[in-house]
This record gives C-alpha cells, sequence and structure tokens, in this order.
C-alpha cells in the first residue's frame, strides 16, 4: 500500500507542475512580460526626459522644479539605489477597460522648459519605437500631451493620474473596434487589448512629468505555434502518468476488491467449495483484509457444519433417554402395577430426567464458553478442582497458565472429573515450555478411542452416564485462546497434552 501511495502523491506532484506550466502559456504571462517591459523603457525614458529638463532648467537660470511634491514613503522607494516591481495586472482580477479616450481639449499649454526638450524626447522615442515597437507619450506635470499640435490632457486616466501622484499606473484597455467582437475569445487569445503604462518622471522629489506608454501583448496563437514540441511532452507526460495511475490502481486495488466480493457473493450463494485464499491481493492491506475474509468465511462454514453436527448428536442423545421416560410413563398408567416395579419406573423417569438435563447444562455451557473472550493469566493453584479422593500434583507450584481464572477452573474441574471416572486417584498437572500436560493414574483409553476423544457425544462411559460432552467444553474455552487439547498415548492412566501458541502467551502478559 505504502508503494501505492508513493505512486499517487507522485502522480499528484505533477498535476500541479503541469498546472503551473500550463498557466505560463497562459495570457497572464505576456500580460505580465508587456507590463515588464513597459516599466523598464519607463525607467529609462523618464531618466532621458528628467536629464534633459534639469538642463532646460539651468540654462533658464535654475527655476523652481514643478509637479507634485513626493510624501516621505515615496521619497525613500524613488530614491534607493534599486527598485523592484511586482506584477500590477492579472487578466483574472482586472476588468478591461474601454477603449483609451482622446486628449481632452484644455486651454492652458505646457511651460517653455517642457517645450524646450520637446523636440529631443520625440527623437528618441522614434528611434527606440524601431525596436520595442512601444507607443509613447511625453506628459508635463499636469498631465498635458508635449507632442500635441492642439493643447490637450490625459490626467484624468486613472493610469495617468496614478502616475502623476507619484506611482505607477497600468491597466488593460480594449483596442479600437475589440470590445463588441467577439470580445471573450480575444480576452483568452491574448489579443484585442493593450496594456498601458504611466511612469512618472521624477526630480529633486518632485513629479514634473510622466511617460506614457502602450503596447499589445504577444498573441497566445503565436507562442503556442512556437512551443508545440513542449506542449506535446506535457500531454504525453500527463496521459501517461493518469495511464499508469490508473493501471496501478486497477490491478492493486479494483481487481482485489472485484474478487472479494465474488467470493463474498459466492458465499452468501452457499458455494463453500471455493474458500481457499485469492493469488493476488495487490497491497499488503488488501491481502490481509482478504485473508481475514476468507478465514471468516471458512469460520462459519465450519460452525454452520459444527451446529448441524451438533444438531444431529443432541437429537440422538436426546432419543434415548426421551424414548425411556415415555416407555416408563405409559407402564406406569397401568394400574395392576407392582410397587418393585413402579418404584423402578419412577427410578428410570429420574435418571433419564437427570440425564437430559446434565446434557443440555453442557449444550448451554459450550455455546456460552465459546461466546467469552480470553481472560487474564491466572496461578494455576487457584485453578485446582476439589475433588475429593483425588490427589492432585503440580509442577512448578507457582505456575502461571495464560488461562483466566474461571476458564481455568473449568478445564480442570472436567478433566478430574474424567479422571474420577475411570478410576484415577492421582492426578498430575505440569506446565513447561508453554506446553501444559494432565496425566492420571486411572484406566487410560484404548488406541482406537485416542483420536475421537474430543469429539462432541463421544463417550467411553456411557453406560455410567458420560455424555461426551467434557472435553467439547475444554476444547470450547481452549479454542478462545487459539489452542485446543490433545490426547496422547501413555503406558500408565490418560494423558492429555495442551500447546498454547506463543503469539498467544505475549499478547496475554502485554
Amino acid at each position: 500500500m505504502s508503494l501505492v501511495v508513493l505512486v499517487v502523491c507522485c502522480v499528484m506532484f505533477a498535476v500541479p507542475v503541469t498546472a503551473i506550466l500550463i498557466l505560463k502559456l497562459g495570457v497572464n504571462r505576456f500580460i505580465h512580460e508587456t507590463e515588464q517591459s513597459l516599466i523598464q523603457q519607463g525607467a529609462i525614458y523618464s531618466s532621458a526626459y528628467a536629464a534633459a529638463f534639469e538642463e532646460a532648467t539651468r540654462e533658464t537660470g535654475g527655476e523652481k522644479m514643478p509637479g507634485y511634491y513626493l510624501p516621505p514613503q515615496k521619497r525613500v522607494f524613488w530614491n534607493a539605489r534599486a527598485r523592484t516591481f511586482q506584477p500590477l495586472l492579472d487578466l483574472r482580477r482586472d476588468t478591461v477597460l474601454p477603449v483609451r479616450p482622446g486628449a481632452k481639449p484644455v486651454v492652458l499649454t505646457p511651460g517653455p522648459r517642457h517645450l524646450a526638450i520637446t523636440t529631443d524626447l520625440e527623437l528618441l522615442s522614434n528611434r527606440a519605437r524601431r525596436t520595442t515597437l512601444s507607443n509613447v507619450l511625453f506628459l508635463d506635470h499636469k498631465g498635458l500631451d508635449l507632442h500635441a499640435d492642439t493643447p490637450g490632457s490625459f490626467a484624468e486616466l486613472t493610469e495617468v493620474n496614478e502616475a502623476l501622484n507619484g506611482g505607477i499606473g497600468a491597466v488593460l484597455r480594449w483596442r479600437s473596434g475589440a470590445e463588441t467582437s467577439s470580445s471573450f475569445i480575444r480576452l483568452n487569445r491574448g489579443t484585442g487589448f493593450r496594456v498601458f503604462v504611466a511612469y512618472p518622471v521624477i526630480s529633486e522629489n518632485r513629479v514634473i512629468g510622466v511617460v506614457y506608454l502602450s503596447r499589445t501583448p504577444d498573441e497566445l496563437g503565436a507562442y503556442l505555434s512556437e512551443e508545440w514540441l513542449s506542449i506535446i511532452v506535457v500531454a504525453a507526460v500527463t496521459a501517461i502518468g493518469a495511464a499508469v495511475l490508473g493501471a496501478l490502481l486497477v490491478r492493486q486495488v479494483s481487481r482485489p476488491i472485484m474478487d472479494l466480493r465474488n467470493r463474498a457473493r459466492a458465499l452468501a450463494r452457499g458455494d463453500l467449495e471455493n474458500l481457499e485464499h485469492l493469488h493476488r491481493y495487490g497491497t499488503r492491506e488488501l491481502a490481509q483484509l482478504g485473508d481475514a475474509v476468507v478465514s471468516m468465511a471458512k469460520t462459519l462454514s465450519e460452525r454452520s457444519t459444527e451446529i448441524s453436527t451438533y444438531t444431529t448428536h443432541v437429537t440422538h442423545e436426546l432419543k434415548a433417554p426421551v424414548t425411556a421416560i415415555i416407555s416408563a410413563s405409559e407402564l406406569l398408567e397401568e394400574s395392576s402395577l407392582p410397587d418393585a416395579s413402579r418404584r423402578q419406573l419412577l427410578e428410570t423417569l429420574k435418571v433419564q430426567g437427570q440425564r437430559m438435563e446434565k446434557l443440555l447444562n453442557q449444550l448451554r455451557d459450550i455455546t456460552r464458553l465459546r461466546q467469552q473472550m480470553r481472560g487474564t493469566p491466572a496461578k494455576l493453584v487457584d485453578m485446582l478442582p476439589d475433588s475429593p479422593g483425588l490427589r492432585i500434583i503440580t509442577t512448578p507450584v507457582d505456575a502461571i497458565l495464560p488461562l483466566s481464572l474461571i476458564h481455568g477452573q473449568t478445564v480442570f474441574a472436567h478433566l478430574a472429573q474424567n479422571a474420577v471416572g475411570h478410576g484415577a486417584d492421582q492426578f498430575r498437572i505440569v506446565w513447561r515450555d508453554n506446553v501444559l500436560e494432565i496425566q492420571d493414574n486411572g484406566e487410560g483409553f484404548e488406541d482406537k478411542d485416542m483420536k475421537r476423544l474430543t469429539e462432541p457425544f463421544y463417550t467411553t462411559r456411557r453406560d455410567n452416564g458420560g455424555t461426551g460432552l467434557g472435553l467439547s467444553v475444554v476444547n470450547a474455552i481452549l479454542e478462545r485462546y487459539d489452542t485446543q487439547i490433545e490426547a496422547v498415548p501413555s503406558p500408565g492412566g490418560a494423558l492429555f497434552r495442551i500447546a498454547f501458541p506463543i503469539d498467544g502467551l505475549l499478547e496475554n502478559r502485554t
């Protein structure tokens, strides 16, 4: 599963990287590039503008600098040795403004110092425009166009007003005729609008003018046609990554889950023959889940078979006492029955009733014990039964068994009862190397009975009231501890062995 998670993380990491590459192909990239280019051009034009204006000021006798006086924060920024500018425009956030209007007619005209430098600035812009492809207007400190034949002002425009107040103004504006013609398509292709930047000209901490620049960004289509190979590579990597992820998920997750689903449906239909473990689970966690599901199905199947067996045996075992009770009851109805025979029949009713009660109690105990959980380990000495005439020897004396007190008492009570029933007067218990051995000095068992002693309802003392459920009760308890009791051949008496799993011991101790 860790490998699957790692691969998924790598693929998911590739998604944002790919998204970033795609975004760099977007229109915003071209807008930012155009904006930065215009700002850089504005800085150069602004330096030339300020130098020419300062020279004209010295020639006219050192008049006072006109324009807006910068506040402290802006003075610090513009007087710094180095300045950086973050992108001001974002097509996803900013609204594209209407087409730039013409200059607003005014009565005022630029001052003599501004008019004196107009020719040099126009010559500079005409030479640079051949390379920059940008449109440049030079404005004075009031927003008047220095190159206009008739006086006109751009001061009311948002971007110009920002520059006149010591900032850099930048906006997007529609080109003429593009605002109403396929605006959505043009907007997403990066055509139909221009980037406008107004850069302040600053001298002696005053805004003496503005450099107003504009240019249309490069088209996305033109860029895509140049970078078609990169785009194909990005698309191919994305497709291959998605295919690998999909195949991995299908092989490692989807198919094993579908196989488990099919097994569950087969089990629901009663198909108990194909319960073997799957050959492929994909991941370790799914393998554990699959093993648990198959094991659960096998356990349910075994329990179903066991219940059926118990039902058959119970019916058989109860049939004999029920038949005896019915027969005795019918004979008791005869009025001419001798007293001795009547007492014998009543004794038969009592014995068979007690046998039925014992049988039902043991069946109830088996059911109850199967539902009980494991308990905490307890001392062996506290589990020993009180059996008169039976000498019990334990080795070691202070042994602690991986059984709860109530479970241990039940196990040893049944084993001691079996020992007494087979004529034993000594009962030895040895705990060594995770193995519990119980041996008595009774009659023992014949070889033919050894393998069947733990079968439900199998008994060698049926004539003496044995039900064959004593060892079944013991096994019902030991199942909770992942083990069972085993009869072992012994030269004298009966020998039983219970081997506890080491994992279970460690689990109980913790």
